[in-house]
């Protein structure tokens, strides 16, 4: 491990209060540069500048897809009610795919995987390193594109890097998925969350502002019987003394068909 750097001392330094001041300005800075970059801009220079981890080549999506033992619970989860609801063998829709290391673990439940990626080096990579014979990978804008047609959906920790407007716009688009598994970081309810503050697309999630993307809860307001937890764990560490949280996964079943007109 490299020994910390002259600023990480000076970080550790300073008294907690200065540190989180320090932290929301650098936050409110980088949102605003964002807020004039496309998604494909900021998420590309995301994983080229290593944010999310990994180093040299090495493309990470970040701590949610490397934690061993949120990983292993959440593949264990996902694969026991997908057997139970009979959808192996289905087509799988993978969106926000990143760097595949756990749609890897969820492809040989599937008849076909379909692993999309706003980031065209990242869906390169995969390809390169999983295509196969029922594994394909595209680029794909989630938010403005149309999504490609499939039988069961997953949503790992995408939502919560976009904004409220974006949310709604891919909400709207899972219906055609019979199944969506959903899983967002949300802080500890005994915090007294604020559901759905709104913020840029790009690095950082709801939680460093004790919030989340809450489904049921406006202005998303997805009906509560549509929605089934399926796991929660506990968060990873974050830098500042934040809160942890807990990511829960969701299973988002699609809207029934309209009876015939008589």
């Amino acid at each position: 491990m490299s020994p910390p750097s002259l600023k990480d001392r000076l970080l550790a330094l300073m008294p907690p209060s200065i540190l989180s001041a320090y932290r929301r300005a650098k936050r409110g800075l980088l949102h605003r540069r964002d807020a004039a970059r496309t998604p494909e801009e900021v998420f590309t220079e995301i994983y080229r500048r290593g944010r999310w981890g990994g180093e040299g080549d090495d493309l990470c999506s970040g701590g949610g897809s490397v934690d061993g033992e949120v990983v292993d619970r959440y593949v264990v989860a996902v694969g026991d009610r997908v057997r139970a609801l009979g959808l192996e063998g289905k087509a799988f829709v993978d969106l926000g795919c990143g760097d595949f290391r756990v749609g890897q673990r969820l492809r040989p439940l599937a008849g076909s995987y379909l692993g999309v990626d706003i980031v065209p080096e990242v869906v390169a990579r995969n390809a390169a390193a999983f295509a196969d014979a029922k594994t394909s990978f595209r680029v794909l804008n989630m938010i403005a594109d149309p999504l490609p047609p499939g039988d069961v959906c997953f949503v790992r920790q995408v939502l919560q890097h976009l904004s409220n407007a974006q949310i709604e716009q891919i909400l709207g688009k899972l219906e055609r998925y019979p199944f969506t598994f959903i899983t967002e970081h949300y802080p500890s309810d005994h915090l007294g969350p604020r559901p759905n503050l709104d913020k840029v697309h790009g690095e950082g999630i709801r939680l460093y502002e004790n919030s989340g993307v809450y489904l049921d809860q406006p202005p998303f307001e997805i009906p509560r019987e549509r929605l089934e937890l399926v796991l929660e764990v506990p968060g990873h560490g974050f830098e500042g003394g934040i809160d942890p949280g807990v990511i829960r996964t969701f299973l988002l079943r699609g809207m029934p068909a309209c009876p015939p007109a008589m």
